[in-house]
């Protein structure tokens, strides 16, 4: 990949691009992100998994769904015995739940396995919705963040950060360390929760960056030593760019040589989403690319 050549967006189509997920390999980048067509955020047939591959970030090839009609949000492909797994949701038909799909060669994908039912039943997630999983690996251990939502405790909706962990092979029987309250909730920045984290380590703690608030959405992160005991809030401020006016959020970060890379979701004035690159070498400050 070379930043000199590339400009935010680094990815615009005339569907809406949503919820980025990257998974580096020794040929290129493969790109997954919920593709969101039709403007009509109610009906599941205008929602579906999508998965293109890019060597450099320029030329986008082999652009497809990978999923049926009525998924979203895809999450960290992670190697689990010796096979990828997706995670992802269904959406947005009611209940929303968790899934993921498995795949030996990151082309083709089984149909989904729906997974952690019992996170849409906590005493918090008063929706019994479950949305935006994320897996990070650990050992032999798989921990999953997501996110519930409150409808009724709180003066508007608001989105909560649950976090379980597994060390199930077969990921039925699960942990959840947030039953009695959620890992991240509302706060004065954001009063309406938070939302699509991604978490990576580097080198020094493990580190969490999500959207931040839902109306105006930003980015913030957490730190941790264990990925279950998370502090030390902070902001993240980035500079403005066209294609993100209204708002951006969705962050999925991986390494490239010696630099931290992130993709993130714009929205422009016209409502229009795409995908945009920023650079950071601790993990913590980030560096826009420049813009068209």
């Amino acid at each position: 990949m070379d930043l000199n050549q590339l400009h935010n967006p680094v990815w615009n189509r005339s569907d809406n691009l949503r919820d980025p997920s990257v998974f580096k390999t020794s040929d290129g980048y493969y790109l997954f992100y919920s593709r969101y067509s039709n403007n009509d955020w109610t009906k599941p047939e205008n929602w579906s998994i999508a998965c293109t591959f890019t060597k450099d970030f320029i030329r986008f090839e082999n652009d497809r769904d990978i999923s049926a009609k009525g998924f979203a949000s895809p999450g960290d492909v992670i190697r689990w015995n010796g096979k990828y797994l997706l995670p992802y949701q269904s959406y947005p038909d009611s209940p929303t739940l968790l899934c993921y799909s498995i795949s030996e060669d990151l082309k083709a994908w089984s149909e989904p396995v729906f997974f952690l039912q019992e996170a849409a039943s906590l005493p918090w997630n008063q929706a019994n919705r479950v949305i935006d999983p994320t897996f990070v690996t650990d050992g032999e251990r798989l921990h999953c963040f997501f996110v519930g939502t409150d409808r009724i405790h709180y003066q508007s909706p608001i989105n909560l950060v649950g976090h379980a962990y597994t060390d199930d092979p077969q990921l039925q029987k699960w942990i959840i360390t947030t039953v009695d309250s959620p890992l991240i909730g509302a706060c004065e920045e954001a009063p309406d929760g938070a939302e699509n984290v991604t978490v990576f380590h580097n080198g020094k703690e493990w580190i969490m960056i999500y959207s931040e608030g839902l109306i105006n959405q930003h980015l913030a992160y957490i730190v941790s030593s264990d990925l279950i005991h998370w502090e030390n809030r902070r902001k993240i401020d980035i500079p403005g760019q066209s294609w993100l006016t209204v708002r951006y959020g969705a962050p999925f970060v991986w390494k490239e040589d010696e630099n931290w890379m992130m993709i993130l979701m714009g929205e422009a004035e016209n409502g229009h989403t795409t995908f945009g690159l920023l650079s950071s070498a601790d993990g913590y400050h980030w560096n826009m690319l420049g813009q068209q």
